[in-house]
């Protein structure tokens, strides 16, 4: 009970702060409060800190200088689908570890391992926008449009290690009883191969298959079907492979990588 009470006013505080702050739309506040009993209540505290630092950095990185990035004002605040793009996989796997009674560090390994994917993803993505050189297609290896689904720029693969930087801070923090059984290296290359990889997937699979649009108002190339106030053009990939479920797909592959991995690191 004491556990339940404590969530619900961490959550709640949080889930406000994050409305207020325009880092997430009511319905992603509805979602990730949500997913945060989840983490909270299957997880703990751990599981619950690391969602949030993705959530305020990533937020942060999102709306600096948005309307350079993207084209449009806004301050990029996140809906429910995002929410549940970003962490749903995260929340599954704390209550399957749950209730299977899988083994702590291999349970939080998968944990992780999604978090890391989704949370590195975003940071190339968002200072990768800044960048003043043109992205290169991972499936083609040539020079493309900024905004391009698939593709990726040095700024960004440097800003990138943000992401798991930010989760090891947290584990520190947090992580007592997994660092002392297993030391701070390997849980720091865990949190750097299942981020940077899990972002090359996320770009690979985006090149490939995800849906690209152009905006008849300002001609920017986006990920969106609507864009300054009005439908898009459709490009090319999948009409219905968003970036949403590119993320899930890049969250599960994080979640897969870091199994694979414990093993050998634990």
């Amino acid at each position: 009970m004491q556990l339940i009470i404590e969530a619900t006013l961490v959550i709640a505080a949080a889930g406000i702060v994050a409305y207020i702050g325009r880092f997430l739309d009511w319905k992603g506040s509805v979602a990730g409060g949500s997913l945060g009993y989840l983490y909270y209540i299957f997880g703990g505290r751990l599981h619950f800190a690391v969602v949030l630092i993705f959530l305020v950095v990533g937020g942060f990185a999102t709306r600096f200088k948005y309307r350079r990035k993207y084209g449009e004002r806004g301050r990029g605040v996140r809906g429910w689908t995002n929410v549940i793009a970003n962490g749903g996989v995260a929340a599954s796997i704390a209550v399957l570890a749950h209730a299977l009674g899988m083994d702590s560090r291999v349970g939080v390994a998968m944990f992780v391992g999604a978090i890391s994917a989704a949370f590195t993803d975003t940071m190339a993505t968002e200072v990768g926008m800044l960048s003043k050189s043109k992205p290169v297609m991972l499936t083609t290896f040539k020079r493309t449009e900024a905004g391009s689904p698939g593709a990726v720029t040095a700024l960004g693969l440097a800003g990138s290690l943000l992401a798991p930087l930010s989760i090891f801070i947290v584990f520190t923090l947090f992580g007592g009883g997994y660092l002392s059984e297993s030391g701070l290296v390997p849980w720091l290359l865990l949190m750097m191969a299942t981020g940077f990889t899990g972002s090359l997937f996320d770009s690979l699979v985006g090149g490939l298959i995800q849906s690209r649009y152009r905006c008849v108002e300002c001609g920017r190339l986006v990920e969106v079907r609507r864009h300054c106030g009005k439908p898009t053009q459709h490009l090319s990939g999948v009409p219905y492979i968003n970036n949403d479920v590119v993320n899930i797909l890049a969250t599960i592959f994080g979640a897969s990588l870091g199994y694979s991995l414990a093993p050998y690191l634990f």
